[in-house]
């Protein structure tokens, strides 16, 4: 499901317009239009604000096998530290 499709289903289950959830939200009402039609430029603060809005949280995972290989953590050489 896109983000957009779930923010407006949420909304229209909490019986909200899209003028309700952008005041709760503290965003624009074209704000809420854009996320909903997974406009390209929706920015990511006010989506987190619309998404807290309505009772969730927006966080960031690593999809299996590929943060490890794309990211890998490096350590440079220091000097050791108590909890190493």
């Amino acid at each position: 499901m896109d983000l957009g499709l779930f923010v407006r289903e949420r909304r229209k289950a909490m019986g909200l317009t899209q003028q309700q959830l952008a005041d709760l939200a503290g965003v624009g009402l074209n704000f809420v239009y854009q996320l909903e039609k997974n406009k390209p430029s929706v920015q990511l603060d006010c989506m987190r604000q619309v998404l807290e809005a309505l009772g969730y949280e927006l966080s960031v995972t690593p999809r299996p096998g590929a943060a490890a290989s794309l990211f890998p953590v490096v350590r440079t050489p220091g000097p050791e530290l108590p909890w190493d």
